[in-house]
């Protein structure tokens, strides 16, 4: 018998003594399902948002007396909060953080996890700020800036927020505009009125906030009229 056979033999008889054992695979009991919706989407700090979580089998029936576990951190602290499912449905009611950011929130029952719901919280009305004037390099024209503004949080105003301008002297308001914080700040180069009745300022409107600037006629050339 050549080399070749014997080793075939051999390889052969080794696979037919050999030991081997099947572990039946078990299919995986369906589970539960869990959603959580939360709302409104975009909230400011204290404002309320509603949490619902819907617990159905797999085939869509609606769940009944299932314990459930939200849990969520607000303001860098987790919290976790227990209800009961009635007819498929737990709601709850929860104040937005005072930080600015995103909040998420996720659901528990037993062994089942939910998706995450998540809300984004952003600053709110703001407080006063002071509205800074400085002449500007070219002739007649002031430059308007602010440190950050804030709200009774300390979160920086959104940007893109619109900020209302307004010339006004003696007679009224001489001429108006609109400009965007830029980095939670103002900074905008406003030209001077060509003609005012001192005393001569800016009034600046953001939301409900209204500042005014100092006396702006040692600034600005155009030519000032008698009342």
């Amino acid at each position: 018998m050549t080399t070749h056979t014997k080793f075939s033999l051999s390889l052969l008889s080794l696979i037919m003594g050999g030991s081997f054992s099947v572990t039946p695979v078990q299919a995986q009991a369906p589970s539960d399902i869990l959603q959580v919706y939360a709302g409104p989407q975009t909230v400011t700090p204290g404002q309320n948002i509603s949490v619902t979580i819907e617990m159905t089998d797999v085939h869509g029936k609606s769940s009944h007396d299932e314990t459930v576990q939200l849990t969520y951190v607000s303001d860098r602290v987790p919290i976790s909060l227990y209800g009961k499912i009635s007819r498929g449905l737990v709601s709850f009611d929860v104040p937005a953080q005072r930080r600015a950011g995103r909040m998420t929130f996720n659901a528990f029952a037993g062994d089942v996890m939910s998706n995450q719901a998540q809300v984004m919280v952003v600053a709110g009305e703001p407080i006063t700020f002071a509205l800074n004037v400085q002449p500007s390099r070219n002739a007649n024209l002031i430059d308007l800036t602010s440190d950050v503004i804030r709200d009774a949080f300390d979160n920086p105003i959104s940007d893109q927020t619109l900020i209302a301008l307004d010339w006004f002297d003696r007679s009224g308001v001489q001429q108006s505009e609109f400009t965007q914080l830029s980095n939670g700040r103002l900074a905008y180069e406003s030209t001077c009125p060509d003609a005012y009745v001192a005393p001569l300022r800016v009034r600046a409107v953001l939301k409900n906030i209204e500042v005014f600037s100092t006396e702006l006629s040692k600034f600005c050339t155009g030519r000032e009229e008698r009342a």
